[in-house]
Protein backbone atom coordinates (compact mmCIF):
# COMPACT_ATOMS: atom_id res chain seq x y z
CA UNK A 1 0.00 0.00 0.00
CA UNK A 2 1.34 3.57 -0.78
CA UNK A 3 2.29 5.52 1.84
CA UNK A 4 -1.01 6.46 4.04
CA UNK A 5 0.68 9.92 4.81
CA UNK A 6 0.95 10.38 1.30
CA UNK A 7 -2.06 8.95 0.43
CA UNK A 8 -4.55 11.00 2.83
CA UNK A 9 -3.02 14.57 1.35
CA UNK A 10 -3.16 13.46 -1.90
CA UNK A 11 -7.47 12.70 -1.48
CA UNK A 12 -7.03 15.67 0.68
CA UNK A 13 -6.04 17.95 -1.63
CA UNK A 14 -7.76 16.68 -4.49
CA UNK A 15 -11.09 16.99 -2.95
CA UNK A 16 -10.52 20.56 -1.66
CA UNK A 17 -10.06 21.31 -5.51
CA UNK A 18 -12.71 19.37 -7.08
CA UNK A 19 -15.34 19.81 -3.94
CA UNK A 20 -16.27 15.71 -4.74
CA UNK A 21 -13.71 13.54 -6.57
CA UNK A 22 -15.42 13.27 -10.06
CA UNK A 23 -12.52 11.26 -11.33
CA UNK A 24 -10.51 8.32 -11.62
CA UNK A 25 -9.90 7.30 -8.12
CA UNK A 26 -7.98 4.98 -5.51
CA UNK A 27 -9.51 1.91 -4.52
CA UNK A 28 -11.61 3.66 -1.62
CA UNK A 29 -12.86 6.70 -3.61
CA UNK A 30 -15.89 7.99 -3.83
CA UNK A 31 -16.46 8.09 -7.49
CA UNK A 32 -19.45 5.42 -8.14
CA UNK A 33 -18.36 3.85 -11.52
CA UNK A 34 -20.92 1.14 -12.20
CA UNK A 35 -23.33 3.48 -13.79
CA UNK A 36 -23.28 6.50 -15.76
CA UNK A 37 -23.16 10.02 -13.82
CA UNK A 38 -24.07 12.87 -16.50
CA UNK A 39 -22.64 15.25 -14.00
CA UNK A 40 -19.19 13.65 -14.11
CA UNK A 41 -19.44 12.59 -17.91
CA UNK A 42 -17.88 9.68 -17.52
CA UNK A 43 -19.14 6.67 -19.22
CA UNK A 44 -19.03 2.93 -18.11
CA UNK A 45 -21.38 0.67 -20.88
CA UNK A 46 -20.41 -2.71 -20.04
CA UNK A 47 -20.27 -3.68 -23.30
CA UNK A 48 -19.20 -7.04 -24.60
CA UNK A 49 -16.64 -7.44 -27.74
CA UNK A 50 -17.65 -11.05 -29.49
CA UNK A 51 -14.14 -12.44 -30.94
CA UNK A 52 -15.32 -14.34 -33.72
CA UNK A 53 -12.96 -17.70 -33.72
CA UNK A 54 -11.64 -18.52 -37.29
CA UNK A 55 -9.22 -21.05 -38.80
CA UNK A 56 -6.98 -18.60 -40.55
CA UNK A 57 -7.11 -14.51 -39.37
CA UNK A 58 -6.63 -11.76 -41.38
CA UNK A 59 -3.13 -10.30 -43.20
CA UNK A 60 -2.23 -7.63 -42.13
CA UNK A 61 1.12 -5.45 -43.72
CA UNK A 62 4.16 -6.66 -41.61
CA UNK A 63 6.29 -4.98 -38.86
CA UNK A 64 8.57 -2.64 -40.97
CA UNK A 65 6.55 -3.66 -44.25
CA UNK A 66 4.51 -1.34 -46.53
CA UNK A 67 2.17 1.50 -45.85
CA UNK A 68 -1.62 -0.62 -45.55
CA UNK A 69 -4.25 0.80 -48.17
CA UNK A 70 -7.61 1.03 -45.87
CA UNK A 71 -8.71 -2.33 -47.89
CA UNK A 72 -10.49 -4.82 -45.47
CA UNK A 73 -10.78 -8.20 -46.08
CA UNK A 74 -14.01 -10.09 -46.28
CA UNK A 75 -13.34 -12.07 -43.23
CA UNK A 76 -14.08 -9.28 -41.34
CA UNK A 77 -17.47 -8.98 -42.13
CA UNK A 78 -18.28 -12.07 -40.41
CA UNK A 79 -17.08 -10.43 -36.71
CA UNK A 80 -20.10 -8.67 -35.03
CA UNK A 81 -19.69 -5.10 -34.52
CA UNK A 82 -19.28 -3.50 -31.10
CA UNK A 83 -20.06 0.36 -31.19
CA UNK A 84 -19.02 2.45 -28.19
CA UNK A 85 -19.29 6.26 -27.48
CA UNK A 86 -15.91 7.27 -26.23
CA UNK A 87 -15.75 10.96 -24.52
CA UNK A 88 -13.60 12.85 -22.60
CA UNK A 89 -14.59 13.57 -19.53
CA UNK A 90 -14.26 15.67 -16.86
CA UNK A 91 -11.92 15.21 -13.91
CA UNK A 92 -12.68 17.84 -11.91
CA UNK A 93 -9.62 19.71 -11.79
CA UNK A 94 -8.86 21.05 -15.41
CA UNK A 95 -6.58 18.09 -16.19
CA UNK A 96 -8.56 17.99 -19.80
CA UNK A 97 -9.41 21.34 -19.87
CA UNK A 98 -10.51 22.77 -23.66
CA UNK A 99 -11.25 18.97 -24.93
CA UNK A 100 -14.57 18.25 -22.42
CA UNK A 101 -16.97 16.43 -24.49
CA UNK A 102 -14.71 15.99 -27.52
CA UNK A 103 -16.65 12.70 -28.61
CA UNK A 104 -16.55 9.91 -31.28
CA UNK A 105 -18.00 6.96 -31.50
CA UNK A 106 -15.52 3.87 -31.64
CA UNK A 107 -16.70 0.72 -33.77
CA UNK A 108 -14.67 -2.13 -32.62
CA UNK A 109 -14.29 -6.01 -34.26
CA UNK A 110 -12.35 -9.06 -32.77
CA UNK A 111 -11.50 -12.28 -33.96
CA UNK A 112 -8.96 -15.25 -33.05
CA UNK A 113 -7.13 -18.04 -34.20
CA UNK A 114 -4.67 -20.93 -33.09
CA UNK A 115 -2.25 -18.46 -32.19
CA UNK A 116 -3.19 -14.78 -32.70
CA UNK A 117 -6.00 -12.29 -31.14
CA UNK A 118 -7.05 -9.30 -34.52
CA UNK A 119 -8.82 -6.83 -33.28
CA UNK A 120 -10.46 -3.54 -35.56
CA UNK A 121 -10.61 -0.16 -34.32
CA UNK A 122 -12.41 2.59 -36.54
CA UNK A 123 -13.69 6.07 -35.49
CA UNK A 124 -14.65 9.28 -37.04
CA UNK A 125 -12.32 12.45 -36.62
CA UNK A 126 -11.04 15.76 -37.86
CA UNK A 127 -7.97 15.71 -40.42
CA UNK A 128 -5.00 15.61 -38.41
CA UNK A 129 -1.56 15.23 -40.48
CA UNK A 130 0.90 12.87 -38.03
CA UNK A 131 3.04 15.14 -36.50
CA UNK A 132 5.42 14.73 -33.17
CA UNK A 133 5.87 18.00 -31.43
CA UNK A 134 7.44 19.64 -34.18
CA UNK A 135 10.16 22.24 -34.96
CA UNK A 136 9.58 25.31 -36.33
CA UNK A 137 11.52 28.82 -36.47
CA UNK A 138 10.27 31.86 -34.90
CA UNK A 139 11.65 34.82 -36.74
CA UNK A 140 10.94 37.30 -33.90
CA UNK A 141 13.80 35.69 -31.46
CA UNK A 142 15.37 34.17 -34.55
CA UNK A 143 15.32 30.46 -32.78
CA UNK A 144 14.41 27.44 -33.33
CA UNK A 145 11.49 25.81 -31.39
CA UNK A 146 9.48 22.90 -30.53
CA UNK A 147 5.61 22.71 -30.58
CA UNK A 148 4.66 21.01 -27.65
CA UNK A 149 1.77 18.41 -26.29
CA UNK A 150 -0.43 20.46 -24.87
CA UNK A 151 -1.88 24.04 -25.96
CA UNK A 152 0.28 27.17 -24.54
CA UNK A 153 -2.64 29.38 -22.48
CA UNK A 154 -1.86 32.79 -21.44
CA UNK A 155 -3.03 33.85 -17.51
CA UNK A 156 -6.18 34.82 -18.41
CA UNK A 157 -6.66 31.51 -20.64
CA UNK A 158 -6.87 32.66 -23.90
CA UNK A 159 -5.29 30.15 -26.12
CA UNK A 160 -2.08 31.37 -27.52
CA UNK A 161 -1.06 28.34 -29.34
CA UNK A 162 -2.63 24.77 -30.11
CA UNK A 163 -0.84 21.71 -29.30
CA UNK A 164 0.65 19.88 -32.11
CA UNK A 165 0.09 16.25 -31.81
CA UNK A 166 -0.56 12.96 -33.65
CA UNK A 167 -3.67 10.97 -33.27
CA UNK A 168 -3.73 7.75 -30.79
CA UNK A 169 -5.82 4.69 -29.72
CA UNK A 170 -4.61 3.05 -26.77
CA UNK A 171 -6.31 -0.19 -25.38
CA UNK A 172 -5.67 -1.69 -21.75
CA UNK A 173 -5.95 -5.27 -20.16
CA UNK A 174 -5.63 -6.51 -16.98
CA UNK A 175 -2.14 -8.92 -16.48
CA UNK A 176 -3.21 -11.67 -14.60
CA UNK A 177 -6.35 -10.44 -12.99
CA UNK A 178 -3.55 -8.55 -10.41
CA UNK A 179 -5.12 -5.20 -10.62
CA UNK A 180 -7.80 -4.63 -8.16
CA UNK A 181 -10.99 -2.95 -9.37
CA UNK A 182 -10.16 -3.54 -12.99
CA UNK A 183 -12.57 -5.97 -13.77
CA UNK A 184 -15.29 -3.09 -12.90
CA UNK A 185 -13.65 0.11 -13.44
CA UNK A 186 -11.09 -0.52 -16.03
CA UNK A 187 -8.54 1.95 -16.64
CA UNK A 188 -10.16 4.32 -14.28
CA UNK A 189 -8.63 1.55 -11.51
CA UNK A 190 -5.38 2.78 -12.49
CA UNK A 191 -5.72 6.56 -14.01
CA UNK A 192 -5.53 9.32 -10.94
CA UNK A 193 -5.57 13.10 -11.06
CA UNK A 194 -2.96 15.23 -11.31
CA UNK A 195 -3.59 18.20 -8.97
CA UNK A 196 -3.47 21.49 -10.78
CA UNK A 197 0.01 23.67 -10.23
CA UNK A 198 -0.33 27.68 -9.21
CA UNK A 199 1.83 30.03 -11.22
CA UNK A 200 3.27 33.18 -9.99
CA UNK A 201 3.13 36.21 -12.92
CA UNK A 202 6.66 37.69 -11.71
CA UNK A 203 5.59 41.23 -13.24
CA UNK A 204 2.17 41.61 -10.93
CA UNK A 205 3.15 39.92 -8.32
CA UNK A 206 -0.40 37.85 -9.13
CA UNK A 207 -0.92 33.76 -8.13
CA UNK A 208 -2.70 31.81 -10.91
CA UNK A 209 -3.92 28.65 -11.30
CA UNK A 210 -2.10 26.09 -14.47
CA UNK A 211 -4.18 24.28 -16.23
CA UNK A 212 -2.64 20.34 -16.49
CA UNK A 213 -2.59 18.36 -18.97
CA UNK A 214 -2.91 14.76 -18.85
CA UNK A 215 -2.34 13.26 -15.00
CA UNK A 216 -0.31 10.65 -14.50
CA UNK A 217 -1.15 6.81 -14.34
CA UNK A 218 -0.08 3.83 -12.06
CA UNK A 219 -1.90 0.95 -10.00
CA UNK A 220 -2.27 1.03 -6.43
CA UNK A 221 0.18 -2.08 -5.04
CA UNK A 222 2.85 -4.02 -6.01
CA UNK A 223 1.09 -6.87 -7.26
CA UNK A 224 -0.79 -4.94 -9.45
CA UNK A 225 0.02 -4.68 -13.50
CA UNK A 226 -1.81 -3.62 -16.46
CA UNK A 227 -0.90 -4.02 -20.28
CA UNK A 228 -1.40 -1.65 -22.81
CA UNK A 229 -0.85 -1.45 -26.59
CA UNK A 230 -1.09 2.60 -27.58
CA UNK A 231 -1.08 2.79 -31.28
CA UNK A 232 0.83 6.26 -32.10
CA UNK A 233 -0.35 7.23 -35.75
CA UNK A 234 3.30 8.41 -36.53
CA UNK A 235 4.60 5.08 -35.27
CA UNK A 236 1.94 3.11 -36.82
CA UNK A 237 2.00 4.71 -40.40
CA UNK A 238 5.46 4.23 -40.66
CA UNK A 239 6.12 0.86 -38.78
CA UNK A 240 3.05 -0.90 -38.71
CA UNK A 241 3.55 -1.39 -35.07
CA UNK A 242 1.64 -0.43 -32.04
CA UNK A 243 3.71 0.16 -28.49
CA UNK A 244 3.77 -2.36 -26.28
CA UNK A 245 3.67 -0.90 -22.65
CA UNK A 246 2.65 -2.10 -19.31
CA UNK A 247 1.84 0.14 -15.83
CA UNK A 248 3.02 -0.96 -12.76
CA UNK A 249 2.75 0.94 -8.95
CA UNK A 250 6.70 1.89 -9.31
CA UNK A 251 7.92 2.36 -5.64
CA UNK A 252 4.70 3.78 -4.27
CA UNK A 253 5.54 7.40 -4.84
CA UNK A 254 1.84 9.60 -5.06
CA UNK A 255 1.55 11.47 -8.37
CA UNK A 256 4.60 9.57 -10.90
CA UNK A 257 4.02 8.40 -14.11
CA UNK A 258 4.73 4.85 -14.19
CA UNK A 259 3.98 3.65 -17.60
CA UNK A 260 6.48 1.51 -19.11
CA UNK A 261 7.49 0.10 -22.03
CA UNK A 262 7.98 -3.98 -22.55
CA UNK A 263 11.57 -5.41 -22.46
CA UNK A 264 13.31 -4.04 -25.74
CA UNK A 265 16.93 -4.87 -27.18
CA UNK A 266 18.27 -1.95 -27.12
CA UNK A 267 17.45 1.56 -25.29
CA UNK A 268 17.02 3.55 -28.68
CA UNK A 269 14.74 1.17 -30.10
CA UNK A 270 11.17 2.86 -31.39
CA UNK A 271 13.63 5.58 -32.40
CA UNK A 272 15.09 9.01 -30.80
CA UNK A 273 14.70 12.19 -30.38
CA UNK A 274 15.49 14.55 -33.04
CA UNK A 275 17.28 17.07 -31.07
CA UNK A 276 20.20 18.71 -30.36
CA UNK A 277 22.32 21.59 -28.70
CA UNK A 278 24.54 23.53 -30.49
CA UNK A 279 27.14 26.51 -29.80
CA UNK A 280 26.22 29.26 -31.79
CA UNK A 281 28.38 30.29 -34.54
CA UNK A 282 31.02 33.36 -33.16
CA UNK A 283 29.20 32.90 -29.28
CA UNK A 284 29.29 30.86 -26.44
CA UNK A 285 25.53 30.23 -26.10
CA UNK A 286 23.67 27.43 -27.24
CA UNK A 287 20.86 26.91 -29.32
CA UNK A 288 18.33 23.58 -29.75
CA UNK A 289 18.34 22.71 -32.86
CA UNK A 290 16.87 19.55 -35.33
CA UNK A 291 19.40 16.74 -35.83
CA UNK A 292 18.44 15.14 -38.98
CA UNK A 293 16.11 17.53 -41.79
CA UNK A 294 15.57 16.80 -44.98
CA UNK A 295 16.49 19.98 -47.83
CA UNK A 296 13.43 19.40 -49.67
CA UNK A 297 11.40 19.48 -46.68
CA UNK A 298 9.31 17.22 -47.38
CA UNK A 299 8.37 14.35 -44.81
CA UNK A 300 6.26 11.19 -45.46
CA UNK A 301 3.35 10.30 -42.45
CA UNK A 302 5.27 13.24 -40.25
CA UNK A 303 8.40 10.98 -39.73
CA UNK A 304 12.04 10.70 -40.10
CA UNK A 305 13.16 7.64 -40.05
CA UNK A 306 16.64 6.05 -38.65
CA UNK A 307 16.94 4.46 -42.08
CA UNK A 308 16.88 8.26 -43.47
CA UNK A 309 20.00 9.16 -41.61
CA UNK A 310 21.93 6.26 -42.77
CA UNK A 311 20.47 6.05 -46.77
CA UNK A 312 21.25 10.05 -47.99
CA UNK A 313 17.85 10.88 -47.89
CA UNK A 314 18.66 13.32 -44.82
CA UNK A 315 21.51 15.83 -43.42
CA UNK A 316 23.10 15.91 -40.84
CA UNK A 317 22.87 20.05 -38.81
CA UNK A 318 25.85 20.85 -37.85
CA UNK A 319 25.88 24.51 -36.74
CA UNK A 320 23.67 27.24 -36.10
CA UNK A 321 24.04 31.04 -36.09
CA UNK A 322 22.73 33.95 -34.25
CA UNK A 323 19.79 34.41 -37.09
CA UNK A 324 18.72 30.62 -36.83
CA UNK A 325 20.55 29.78 -40.23
CA UNK A 326 21.69 26.00 -40.37
CA UNK A 327 24.71 24.18 -41.93
CA UNK A 328 24.76 20.76 -42.71
CA UNK A 329 26.96 18.16 -43.96
CA UNK A 330 25.98 14.63 -45.36
CA UNK A 331 26.96 13.35 -42.85
CA UNK A 332 27.74 13.68 -38.97
CA UNK A 333 30.86 14.51 -38.49
CA UNK A 334 31.41 15.54 -42.27
CA UNK A 335 32.29 18.88 -43.77
CA UNK A 336 29.84 21.80 -44.25
CA UNK A 337 28.12 21.26 -47.78
CA UNK A 338 25.19 23.83 -47.57
CA UNK A 339 22.30 25.89 -45.65
CA UNK A 340 19.46 26.77 -44.94
CA UNK A 341 17.65 30.05 -43.92
CA UNK A 342 14.42 29.46 -42.12
CA UNK A 343 13.55 33.50 -42.90
CA UNK A 344 13.21 32.65 -46.35
CA UNK A 345 9.29 32.30 -47.21
CA UNK A 346 6.87 30.72 -44.24
CA UNK A 347 8.11 27.05 -44.97
CA UNK A 348 9.59 26.52 -41.89
CA UNK A 349 7.34 29.22 -39.85
CA UNK A 350 3.93 29.16 -38.08
CA UNK A 351 0.91 30.77 -39.89
CA UNK A 352 -1.74 32.35 -38.17
CA UNK A 353 -2.34 32.98 -34.57
CA UNK A 354 -4.47 31.40 -31.67
CA UNK A 355 -6.05 28.22 -31.84
CA UNK A 356 -6.45 28.57 -35.96
CA UNK A 357 -1.95 28.55 -35.86
CA UNK A 358 -1.14 26.05 -38.39
CA UNK A 359 2.61 24.94 -39.62
CA UNK A 360 4.49 25.67 -42.79
CA UNK A 361 5.38 22.80 -45.16
CA UNK A 362 8.94 22.28 -44.40
CA UNK A 363 8.30 22.27 -40.26
CA UNK A 364 10.81 19.26 -39.36
CA UNK A 365 9.65 16.26 -37.20
CA UNK A 366 10.59 15.94 -33.65
CA UNK A 367 11.74 12.56 -33.56
CA UNK A 368 13.24 9.99 -35.65
CA UNK A 369 11.43 6.77 -35.69
CA UNK A 370 12.35 2.89 -35.92
CA UNK A 371 11.13 -0.27 -35.51
CA UNK A 372 10.46 -1.63 -31.65
CA UNK A 373 12.05 -4.79 -30.91
CA UNK A 374 11.90 -7.51 -28.06
CA UNK A 375 8.39 -7.09 -26.21
CA UNK A 376 8.19 -3.92 -26.84
CA UNK A 377 7.28 -4.80 -30.47
CA UNK A 378 4.70 -7.26 -29.77
CA UNK A 379 2.12 -5.97 -31.56
CA UNK A 380 1.23 -5.09 -35.45
CA UNK A 381 -0.60 -2.71 -36.17
CA UNK A 382 -1.88 -1.19 -39.72
CA UNK A 383 -3.78 2.43 -39.66
CA UNK A 384 -5.18 4.01 -42.46
CA UNK A 385 -6.95 8.01 -42.35
CA UNK A 386 -10.04 7.82 -44.66
CA UNK A 387 -10.34 11.52 -44.98
CA UNK A 388 -12.90 11.42 -41.89
CA UNK A 389 -11.18 9.61 -39.56
CA UNK A 390 -9.72 6.26 -38.70
CA UNK A 391 -8.92 2.48 -39.51
CA UNK A 392 -6.74 0.75 -37.51
CA UNK A 393 -5.80 -2.92 -36.94
CA UNK A 394 -4.42 -4.70 -34.41
CA UNK A 395 -2.43 -8.28 -34.28
CA UNK A 396 -0.55 -9.33 -31.12
CA UNK A 397 -0.16 -13.57 -30.25
CA UNK A 398 -2.31 -15.01 -27.82
CA UNK A 399 0.41 -16.02 -25.39
CA UNK A 400 3.87 -13.94 -26.25
CA UNK A 401 6.97 -14.60 -25.29
CA UNK A 402 6.88 -12.03 -22.34
CA UNK A 403 9.12 -13.92 -18.68
CA UNK A 404 8.39 -10.37 -17.02
CA UNK A 405 4.53 -10.55 -16.56
CA UNK A 406 4.25 -7.54 -18.38
CA UNK A 407 1.26 -8.50 -21.17
CA UNK A 408 -2.12 -10.42 -20.67
CA UNK A 409 -1.99 -13.76 -21.68
CA UNK A 410 -5.23 -14.78 -23.73
CA UNK A 411 -4.54 -18.53 -24.41
CA UNK A 412 -7.07 -19.02 -21.99
CA UNK A 413 -9.79 -18.10 -24.03
CA UNK A 414 -11.07 -16.48 -20.94
CA UNK A 415 -13.29 -13.30 -20.88
CA UNK A 416 -11.09 -10.28 -20.47
CA UNK A 417 -12.06 -6.74 -19.26
CA UNK A 418 -10.96 -3.71 -21.18
CA UNK A 419 -11.06 -0.51 -21.49
CA UNK A 420 -9.67 2.42 -24.61
CA UNK A 421 -8.96 5.51 -25.36
CA UNK A 422 -8.76 7.87 -28.02
CA UNK A 423 -6.35 11.12 -28.58
CA UNK A 424 -7.90 12.84 -31.52
CA UNK A 425 -8.35 16.13 -32.86
CA UNK A 426 -5.54 17.47 -31.59
CA UNK A 427 -5.95 16.04 -28.20
CA UNK A 428 -2.84 13.90 -26.50
CA UNK A 429 -3.36 13.26 -22.68
CA UNK A 430 -6.77 14.32 -22.96
CA UNK A 431 -8.55 11.48 -24.39
CA UNK A 432 -11.46 9.79 -25.21
CA UNK A 433 -12.56 7.30 -22.67
CA UNK A 434 -14.84 4.30 -22.71
CA UNK A 435 -14.19 1.75 -20.03
CA UNK A 436 -16.19 -1.17 -18.17
CA UNK A 437 -16.11 -2.84 -21.57
CA UNK A 438 -15.23 -6.89 -22.15
CA UNK A 439 -13.67 -9.27 -24.48
CA UNK A 440 -15.58 -12.76 -25.36
CA UNK A 441 -14.15 -15.08 -27.13
CA UNK A 442 -16.75 -17.16 -29.13
CA UNK A 443 -15.74 -20.87 -28.95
Amino acid sequence: MKKLTQHLLAVLSIAAIAMSLSNCTKHNGVLDLTKTDSTQNIILQGDTLMALHVTSGPTLNPIGGAAWNGNLESIWDQATKLTVHAVVPDLGNNTFEGYLGNATDVTLRAMYDASNLYLLAEWNCESNPPVSSPWYFNPTTHKWAQMGAAPVWDLNGVELSPPFVQDQFAIMFNVNNSCYGFNSQSCYAACHVNTPVQKLDTVTGTISTVRVSGGVMYTNGPNEKLDAWRCRMVQVLNTNQGNDVYLDWGNGAINTNEVHNDAKLAPTDGGVSNKQSLTITGLTTKENVPMWIRTNGTYINGAIMVVDTTNGSCVYVCAVDSMGVLSYSATRGGAVIGTIDPSVGTSYKTIGTGASMTLGSSCVPGSIVGVYTGSQGDVTANAFFTGTGYKLLMKRALHTADVLNQDVDFSSLEDQPFGIGVMFNRADNEHAIVAGLRLHFLQ
